[in-house]
């Protein structure tokens, strides 16, 4: 396993036990599907709770603090909801607001007064993805990657998941809640405005307000009892599985794991939980010599295959653990021929029964250890051939061991102090890398070792990055990993991808660019302005409108680019052949386009002024680019139907066609653009040297806008690749790389004037509020100013940067 970072706190003072930034030794973590860790740690006796992206460690930001002491960090499904549980009853769930990762709000809390939160979840939405690498051979994602098969644990109606979430608490309380539907509440909101026509208040204001929830509770047990350890697990029937252990146990000759199986059903609008034993963990049934000073850790009830397994932790004395294994059987238990007359009865008419279903745990495997665990781990991913257990110990040491037997797979040592020690970690989604935290909250990164050591590198990676596209798992830590030849993983990506069936594409077609734009940083601005031009093309068709319904078999977007497979160079000539009802539009709603019209134009202008150059630069090194997108077919047709939109539109509304400084009046830039593009298309790959020629006169023909470029400091830039390959590196908190930063010279000539990308609108030099991508530097004002439908449609499709990064906010 190879360590790959490490996050220093920084200190302020010369004392290394004062100045630290987190002197205390609690600390928890939780890395959420996106890639974002949340942390924990005690400081100036108040818990405070940050978050920091896996891709900008060193830089972290406040969720919140609190006089209370954290014991829960809880991340929902898809990543954008923390739950906070805290000595004393009370639970939080706080969101980024507006999908900022610096600025955070409360979204909902709940009160369960005089108890203390031991173990939260969030209820599972059924929704899964089983990652076989069997199957790394198939062709099609229908065929590799099987949906998972379970229910949701709370479902409404139709059999719609539910959300919400479950809490124990440490005298054996459990307690529900669902989650209110934003959109129910901005309803809401607007029904109470006194019958007055208002407009409908927003999901941003709706959510910024503080809920609270009153959750119901009930005994986990007959009678209440004092929880110490606890851990809980979906199962496939919907049901949650709860493994604990008391702590008025741990003295005495012989300990027990309890084990209940929890259901949840909606009755109304009230929830109903039903608890049902299960069999126990009978554990020191022989005598032992080191009982007295054997007490239970730490407990962990995963599914191994199709087998329920719990691993108890065990701290043996001050500086030794012991791990077992413990694996439910079902059997058939036999009975006597007596009991089963007695049981079926003479009337009865059935068939006697001669055995009844009976489970029990059975220890398969044990482990002694120098060093006490703080934390174990097992494998994020839902497989079954590909399933490991980390062991955290406190000796700054990490141990994989496998299931069923715990053999050691690897083991792992850092630097070890006097000062510091392990005390928590989790893995990220697609079980990659190992987060750990030390006592002072720093943070450390390694990577895992492969899921199985004969598997093809290449194609372990190809499985794991499709899987990222199917489940829309963010792929940061597959792609932070020592990747030999980037080159052959993005032609495979992309060869499989272009396989799959044409509405699977278009499905995953947002998420395979963003991945892709990741892999290839060197040619990052080339997809960012693929992505941004799929999403223009998807606004701009959805506004057209066939004339008459009855008689039309296809939309006019599929009229239109039947029309273009004709290749006619004269734009006008195409507009002869088509229907100008079908691309009618609003004249203000043109209007509002008129940015994103420019955007569009801008694009195919820079693609080809700079495209004899890029020929050029070809011929000359013998090699080009592994992207480029003068040599997508899918993007120059996208242009060329965009261009004949625009043609259209102009005719309507001439003030939405976009604006250039030109060397003489008489210059129809559409009609240029459409009729290169149109000669570009038959042979992109080899241009001839009459289209060369007249794509150099471009820039002596009119001012040509110069596109702006992003280059933010990340482990995903072109620098922060060669560093992690280089080897270990170290971070200090909130202090950024200088060797990963970006600068260009075209950057610091224009560093005084911030555009924003979603709008295409210059900010100026000194805007008010702006959001840039804490991961590829995109820009989006904060400002909303959508006045029509059109635009507000297309500000909505930017809740979320297109890479998959959260948004940062600057004042």
């Amino acid at each position: 396993m190879t360590i790959l970072y490490k996050v220093e706190s920084r200190r302020e003072f010369g004392n290394a036990k004062e100045g630290n930034v987190f002197p205390h030794k609690v600390v928890l973590c939780a890395v959420s599907s996106r890639n974002i860790i949340a942390f924990s740690a005690l400081q100036n006796l108040s818990s405070h709770v940050y978050v920091c992206d896996i891709v900008t460690p060193w830089q972290y930001y406040k969720v919140c603090n609190s006089k209370s002491l954290i014991n829960v960090l809880e991340w929902n499904a898809n990543g954008e909801q923390l739950l906070l549980g805290y000595i004393g009853g009370r639970v939080e769930i706080w969101q980024p607001k507006e999908q900022s990762l610096n600025v955070w709000q409360l979204q909902f809390h709940a009160n369960i007064p005089s108890e203390d939160i031991i173990q939260a979840k969030f209820f599972h939405n059924g929704k899964g993805v089983v990652f076989n690498t069997q199957k790394k051979d198939h062709t099609y994602y229908g065929e590799k990657f099987e949906r998972l098969e379970q229910r949701p644990t709370l479902t409404g109606f139709g059999g719609v998941a539910t959300e919400g979430c479950i809490l124990l608490t440490s005298s054996g309380l459990l307690a529900a809640f669902t989650l209110p539907q934003l959109q129910k509440l901005a309803i809401n909101n607007t029904s109470n405005s006194g019958g007055q026509a208002q407009e409908p208040t927003p999901l941003s204001n709706a959510s910024s307000e503080q809920v609270e929830l009153f959750p119901v509770s009930h005994s986990i047990g007959i009678s209440r009892s004092y929880i110490e350890h606890c851990s809980i697990v979906a199962s496939a029937s919907g049901a949650l599985n709860i493994a604990y252990s008391t702590g008025w146990q741990q003295q005495q000759q012989q300990q027990l794991v309890y084990c209940y199986k929890v259901s949840l059903q909606l009755e109304g609008e009230r929830i109903v939980i039903k608890s049902e034993s299960l069999a126990s963990i009978f554990l020191n049934t022989l005598p032992s010599a080191t009982l007295e000073s054997k007490r239970i850790a730490q407990l962990l009830w995963t599914r191994v295959g199709n087998e329920d397994v719990i691993y108890v932790v065990f701290n043996v004395g001050d500086s030794a653990s012991l791990l077992e294994q413990w694996t439910l059987t079902r059997r058939h238990q036999s009975v006597h021929a007596l009991l089963q007359q007695s049981a079926t009865g003479p009337a009865a008419g059935s068939k006697p029964v001669d055995y009844v279903p009976s489970e029990s745990w059975e220890q398969v495997a044990k482990l002694q250890l120098s060093a006490q665990i703080s934390q174990l781990c097992s494998s994020r991913l839902i497989a079954a051939d590909c399933e490991q257990l980390f062991a955290i110990l406190q000796d700054n040491s990490v141990q994989v061991l496998e299931p069923g037997t715990l053999k050691q797979l690897n083991h792992t040592q850092f630097e070890h102090d006097a000062e510091t020690r392990f005390v928590c970690g989790d893995l990220t989604p697609t079980s990659q890398m190992l987060i750990i935290f030390d006592s002072h909250a720093q943070l450390h990164a390694m990577q895992t070792p492969m899921l199985k050591q004969h598997t093809n590198t290449m194609q372990l990676l190809l499985l794991l990055l499709e899987y990222c596209i199917v489940t829309g798992v963010d792929a940061s830590d597959v792609l932070l990993l020592n990747l030999g030849n980037l080159e052959a993983l993005v032609d495979k990506l992309t060869d499989n991808f272009t396989r799959q069936p044409s509405y699977v594409r278009q499905f995953y077609y947002a998420n395979f660019l963003a991945l892709k734009s990741n892999l290839c940083r060197a040619q990052q601005q080339e997809f960012d302005n693929l992505i941004i031009l799929h999403a223009i093309s998807s606004t701009f068709k959805s506004l057209l409108r066939p004339s008459d319904l009855g008689c039309q078999d296809k939309g006019p977007a599929d009229n239109l680019a039947m029309k273009l497979a004709e290749s006619v160079p004269d734009v006008d000539t195409v507009l002869l052949n088509l229907d100008p009802k079908d691309f009618t539009v609003e004249p203000m709603m043109l209007q509002s386009l008129q940015q994103l019209i420019q955007w569009v134009t801008d694009l195919a202008l820079n693609m080809l002024n700079r495209l004899p150059e890029e020929v050029m630069k070809s011929k000359l090194s013998g090699k080009r680019a592994s992207y480029d997108i003068s040599r997508d077919i899918v993007a120059i047709s996208s242009l060329r139907e965009l261009l004949v939109m625009i043609r259209i539109w102009g005719l309507l509304n001439p003030q939405c066609l976009p604006v250039y400084t030109k060397t003489m009046d008489n210059i129809d830039v559409l009609a240029i653009l459409f009729r290169l593009l149109t000669r570009l298309a038959q042979n992109p790959a080899e241009p001839d040297e009459l289209l060369l020629d007249e794509c150099s006169l471009l820039s002596k023909q009119l001012l040509i806008p110069q596109p702006s470029r992003h280059n933010p400091t990340t482990l995903l830039s072109a620098q922060g690749y060669a560093a992690v390959k280089s080897g270990q590196l170290t971070f200090t908190s909130l202090v950024e790389p200088v060797g990963l930063q970006e600068i260009e010279m075209e950057q610091v000539v224009f560093a005084n004037f911030i555009k924003d990308g979603v709008s295409n609108l210059q900010l100026g030099a000194n805007p008010s509020t702006i959001r840039r991508c804490a991961r590829c530097g995109f820009v989006n004002s904060a400002n909303k100013v959508a006045k029509t439908s059109a635009l507000k449609a297309w500000c909505n499709k930017w809740l979320h940067c297109h890479c998959g990064g959260f948004w940062k906010q600057i004042n």
